[in-house]
């Protein structure tokens, strides 16, 4: 898979040249804005990738009153954080600063119901049976008694009740293990977990609208966070934030979220062994660490959703097929959570798209496919224009090859319909054609 997915995304020149198919954005804005009326949100903000085509970000609805949302503003990304703490946490193990293998007792002094046997692994996957301590009866109340005390993750592991489970018996998504983790990093390293995640992370990627609340400074201008129609963003998020710390603090833009998304599954973030730790999935939560495996209309998808109090919702999605990359970020909590709703609704249509071929005019001179039907190989024509590149999709809307010149070679491919993106000087041409 990791084969693959470099090749999906190490397309020489490709990515400043592309422009997002316009009546692809129309529908996808259209998606966006009628979600949000039909769930009476306050603001979303989205943006999507895909190999083949480009980059789109939408936004609708509101900060609050007088204040549209802007692709430019952060958002709380709440459980999103996960994957940030599980890939630093693969990143010092790939320096032989830690090992997965290693146990609590290594690093931290002992705490009350957590076995210190515990082994790092089992805090990123969530096998460690741990209770939350986010589920502790009163934790809101607590945590909101002085909404401007910062708590320490030590403090929070002092809330932790009886496990569920024995470590390595089961699977239960769990914050706990995040803080943990957090902590773990920080006594190996000496360092603030924060400047760990800035230094081996978020700068390498020029992650600048990217940031961990309360420890870090607010460089870019925030969505103001609603929930039960309560504007929230008066209410100091120190104490709730210093408790999600490593499992939840984290504040994005939707951009910056694909961006990252795609650097990590691109191979520019870990190397192999690392990254396959990261996508090996366990437990009834299919879970790997920092990141799920699910099925939408029959389709694998990578994700991870979020949530916070206060409230914001986040959804993370990765089309293993295309490549794709989603994200929703909504600045109110709404029960139940809409963010992976709505990033569902924009890959299907991001994949019918693709797959029901809509008619695409041009002013100029139409993409010609030969021979057709085709064989062991196809070239395109456009008259007058210079083809850069050719995308191959499948009846699934899946990316199947790609060329750096006008032919594609279709070797080893079943006979049946298959789609042509081409990339030329004057724009992206689509046609359709049949392989015997």
């Amino acid at each position: 898979m990791k084969n693959l997915l470099l090749g999906l995304f190490l397309l020489p020149g490709l990515v400043l040249a592309q422009s997002f198919p316009s009546s692809l954005s129309l529908r996808l804005q259209q998606q966006v804005d009628s979600f949000r009326l039909a769930n009476n949100l306050k603001g979303i903000s989205v943006s999507i990738h895909h190999p083949g085509m480009g980059t789109w970000k939408g936004v609708s609805g509101i900060s609050h009153p007088g204040t549209p949302i802007r692709s430019d503003m952060v958002f709380g990304i709440a459980s999103n954080t996960k994957l940030f703490t599980a890939v630093l946490m693969l990143k010092l193990a790939e320096k032989n600063i830690i090992r997965l293998s290693d146990s609590l007792h290594r690093f931290l002094p002992p705490f009350n119901n957590i076995n210190p046997d515990i082994t790092i692994r089992q805090l990123l996957n969530h096998t460690t049976g741990l209770a939350d301590v986010t589920s502790v009866p009163g934790y809101p109340d607590s945590i909101l008694t002085n909404p401007n005390r910062i708590f320490t993750p030590a403090e929070l592991m002092t809330w932790a009740g009886p496990p569920l489970f024995a470590p390595g018996t089961g699977w239960n998504y769990c914050n706990t293990n995040y803080l943990l983790a957090g902590m773990i990093a920080e006594a190996a390293t000496g360092k603030p977990y924060g400047e760990l995640l800035r230094d081996s992370i978020l700068t390498p990627l020029n992650m600048d609208s990217t940031f961990l609340d309360v420890y870090d400074s607010i460089l870019f201008p925030v969505a103001q966070p609603w929930q039960a129609g309560v504007n929230n963003h008066s209410i100091p998020r120190k104490s709730l934030n210093s408790a999600a710390w490593a499992a939840g603090a984290m504040y994005s833009t939707a951009d910056e979220m694909v961006h990252w998304y795609r650097s990590l599954m691109g191979g520019e973030v870990l190397g192999e062994a690392a990254f396959q730790e990261m996508i090996t999935f366990v437990g009834s939560g299919n879970y790997g660490m920092g990141i799920g495996e699910t099925q939408i209309e029959n389709r694998t998808v990578w994700q991870h959703g979020g949530t916070i109090w206060g409230g914001y919702n986040s959804s993370m999605m990765y089309d293993t097929a295309t490549g794709m990359v989603i994200c929703v970020l909504l600045n109110q909590l709404p029960n139940p959570a809409k963010a992976y709703l709505l990033a569902g609704r924009i890959l299907s249509e991001a994949v019918n798209f693709t797959t029901s071929l809509p008619e695409k005019k041009h002013s100029g001179n139409k993409l010609m496919l030969h021979p057709v039907p085709a064989g062991e190989s196809i070239a395109a024509v456009l008259p007058g224009s210079e083809i850069r590149q050719l995308f191959l999709y499948g009846p699934d809307g899946r990316l199947l090859k790609e060329s750096a010149d006008s032919r594609l070679s279709l070797g080893g491919l079943p006979a049946g319909l298959y789609v042509i993106w081409a990339f030329t000087n004057k724009g992206w041409y689509q046609e359709r054609f049949v392989k015997d």
